[in-house]
């Protein structure tokens, strides 16, 4: 599940929780299978897929056989209305809670190289 090493979004969704709420800011996205998978949110430039173990690989499965994050301007993954992290610029940056278990594979990959950053508000 979620097997490519190389993207920030991948390897952020194989240390969080399962029951996720994604929350995609892409006016431009034409993806079928992603926008099959979303609802509409209170919010006009937002859209929501709730990830959970079902449906998981099949979210990775489309984000690995495209080149879809490229039109995500803004991401958003919570938990129980709490941030768990925020990507943004096609997902090739964002910031992570300082309460996610960030596992050494992660830290090496993504913190010490400034691709994300550990939120100290959230």
């Amino acid at each position: 599940m979620c097997n490519n090493d190389d993207s920030l979004l991948i390897n952020v969704l194989k240390i969080l929780p399962e029951e996720i709420d994604c929350y995609i800011q892409a006016p431009s996205l034409e993806n079928e299978s992603i926008l099959n998978m979303m609802s509409e949110t209170e919010w006009d430039y937002y859209k929501l897929i709730k990830i959970n173990n079902l449906n998981k690989e099949s979210f990775c499965n489309s984000l690995n056989d495209s080149t879809i994050t490229q039109y995500f301007q803004n991401i958003e993954l919570k938990n129980s209305n709490k941030m768990l992290f925020q990507g943004f610029d096609g997902v090739e940056i964002g910031i992570i809670s300082k309460y996610i278990k960030i596992p050494i594979w992660f830290r090496d990959k993504y913190i010490i190289s400034g691709d994300c950053t550990i939120s100290i508000d959230w």
